[in-house]
């Protein structure tokens, strides 16, 4: 197996070890990560607080496990809802010529007209900062990038010949969906999940480090170095942990979809 190869599979073990820690961080720590105590508030790392106490004597250790609930998964399920939406609307506009497939080009021209991060402020802004906010915020700007792709692929996939024989045997477009598209751009697709998402979790990050995503008292990445940075001239080490893992999360799933599209691009050739 190349080195690249191992790689990639300790970048997915590592990912799987944060997604699991989150689920089950109840039974990993000791300490409600919304537990206050003044008493014990900017302590160095130990073994009763692995990575230490923020500003408010929270457990810094027990929000980073918490915080994966938020950051990590809210971002896998997010980025799941997108390509659903991506893979459901695309095709419908690749197999369709008519008014449907105009208009759908037409409403995702008007998104992908319009900045993403603008688009998404003036979201949080009409909602409010909260939770729905947040995935409106990334969901919306999002979707028409993956639908013009996926509908590009298609489209590139139905005018080969061994799909129009299919067509002229007398095959349905489903069948031919399930079994000589999908197949066929699945690969492509996973390359832009994992490349995005990436940034997608950065943008919940963002946000909430902006103190629109996310909110208090919620354990969120971004929401720890918004707060961590309050103190970081005196405690600077309080910024390390949700930036460390924020960083190494983002750095895995661009090295995960650099690594997928080289191999699909070695396959190709």
């Amino acid at each position: 197996m190349k080195q690249n190869d191992w790689l990639a599979i300790s970048g997915v073990g590592i990912l799987l070890i944060l997604i699991l820690a989150g689920i089950f961080a109840p039974l990993i720590t000791l300490y409600d990560p919304n537990q206050i105590d003044l008493t014990d508030k900017l302590s160095n790392p130990s073994f009763t607080h692995l990575l230490g106490t923020d500003y408010l004597g929270r457990d810094l250790f027990s929000r980073i496990l918490y915080g994966s609930r938020a950051t990590l998964l809210l971002g896998t399920v997010l980025t799941i809802i997108i390509l659903v939406l991506g893979v459901v609307i695309g095709c419908i506009a690749a197999i369709n010529n008519g008014k449907i497939a105009a208009v759908i080009d037409g409403f995702c021209t008007l998104f992908l007209t319009l900045p993403s991060e603008m688009l998404g402020l003036v979201i949080i802004a009409v909602v409010g900062p909260s939770l729905e906010g947040l995935i409106l915020a990334i969901v919306l700007p999002r979707w028409p990038w993956y639908v013009r792709m996926i509908k590009n692929d298609v489209k590139k996939i139905l005018s080969t010949n061994y799909v129009q024989y299919a067509k002229l045997s007398g095959n349905s477009m489903f069948v031919i969906l399930r079994k000589h598209v999908f197949p066929n751009i699945g690969s492509q697709i996973m390359v832009y999940t994992t490349l995005d998402m990436g940034a997608l979790i950065t943008s919940i990050a963002a946000l909430s480090f902006l103190g629109i995503g996310i909110q208090a008292p919620t354990a969120e990445w971004g929401r720890m170095l918004n707060e961590a940075r309050e103190v970081a001239n005196v405690y600077p080490w309080q910024m390390i942990p949700a930036g460390v893992v924020i960083f190494l999360v983002t750095l895995i799933l661009n090295y995960l979809g650099d690594s997928l599209e080289g191999k699909n691009n070695a396959f190709s050739d």
